[in-house]
C-alpha cells in the first residue's frame, strides 16, 4: 500500500481531529483560525476516495466555536472511519499483504 498525503491532506486530517474533540472552555479566535485552517486545505486536498468524507465534513465545520459544538460528533465519526481505514491499510502494509 502506498498512501501519499500532501502536506494539505495532513494538515487536514489533524485539523479536522483537533475540530472533533471541542474544548471546554471555547476560545473564539483559536477556533476560527482552525476553521479557516481546515476550509484552506479541504481546498487543496488530494482527491482521493478515503479523504472524500473528511473533505465533506470540513464543510460543516461552523465558524462560531459555539454552535460549531452540535457538529463535532459528525467530524469525529468522519475521523474515526478515517482512523481505522489507515489503520487497517498500514497494518497490512506492515505484514506485507498486498
Amino acid at each position: 500500500m502506498s498512501l501519499k498525503l500532501t502536506h494539505w491532506d495532513r494538515a487536514l486530517i489533524h485539523g479536522l481531529g483537533v475540530l472533533s474533540r471541542p474544548p471546554l472552555i471555547i476560545n473564539s479566535q483559536d477556533h476560527r483560525m482552525l476553521e479557516e485552517i481546515v476550509s484552506t486545505c479541504a481546498e487543496r486536498a488530494s482527491p482521493l476516495p478515503c479523504l472524500e468524507p473528511l473533505i465533506a465534513c470540513a464543510a460543516s465545520v461552523h465558524p462560531d466555536a459555539r454552535l460549531h459544538r452540535g457538529a463535532a460528533h459528525q467530524l469525529a465519526d468522519a475521523m474515526n472511519e478515517f482512523d481505522r481505514w489507515a489503520l487497517g491499510a498500514y497494518w497490512d502494509a506492515a505484514r506485507g499483504v498486498k
